[in-house]
């Protein structure tokens, strides 16, 4: 596969803005998932399903639990602007569509220190990888942590939502994840950069 070419079918685009700055966050959903336009009454709520699930899931609702269960990973106020929906092809992406958002808008419950970061490291079972990260939050310590396997029943965590929920979402080549490698924090000095800082916290 060349470099940074998407396989997976579609993936999405969430834009959200903390008091430092504008951020793009994507995830990517398993080859054979379905991407349609939402029912009658929620049309520009488009859904996802997996290729052996049977029931589709609002791309609000994604939306909502990865910011909602996110917690001390986004600072307080973190303002979700935008959800942008694509179609992975040879060449140029195909832009599909712009997703409605969910009714709140407004998550987080971090400080907020700029420029640090909180990584979520994820793998399919042909151990391909995938990082889903937030930025700004609370934690700016370098660390890798080992994660325990969520368990088969939902406990209302990040965790089991990102690997066990209905929602197929893969890596960047299309492999469904199915399990948490690490949770890995730090401070991303090249952003802090970007930001007008020169200095860590």
């Amino acid at each position: 596969m060349p470099v940074n070419q998407i396989l997976a079918p579609y993936y999405a685009i969430f834009k959200y803005r903390t008091s430092s700055a504008m951020h793009n966050m994507r995830v990517y959903f398993e080859t054979g998932a379905t991407l349609a336009p939402g029912p009658v009454l929620t049309p520009n709520d488009w859904t996802i399903r997996g290729s052996a699930a049977i029931q589709d899931v609002p791309i609000s609702q994604v939306a909502t639990a990865i910011f909602g269960k996110a917690g001390t990973s986004l600072p307080a106020g973190t303002i979700l602007t935008e959800i942008q929906l694509w179609q992975s092809q040879v060449g140029s992406n195909l832009f599909l569509h712009n997703n409605a958002l969910p009714a709140v808008t407004t998550f987080g419950s971090g400080t907020g220190i700029s420029s640090s970061y909180s990584m979520i490291v994820l793998q399919a079972a042909n151990r391909k990888k995938f990082r889903l990260t937030y930025f700004d939050g609370a934690f700016v310590s370098p660390q890798r942590d080992a994660v325990a396997q969520p368990p088969t029943v939902d406990d209302n965590s990040l965790n089991w939502y990102l690997i066990r929920s209905l929602v197929p979402f893969s890596t960047q080549d299309g492999f469904r994840l199915t399990a948490i490698q690490s949770f890995n924090t730090g401070y991303n000095r090249k952003l802090a950069r970007s930001y007008g800082r020169s200095r860590t916290p």
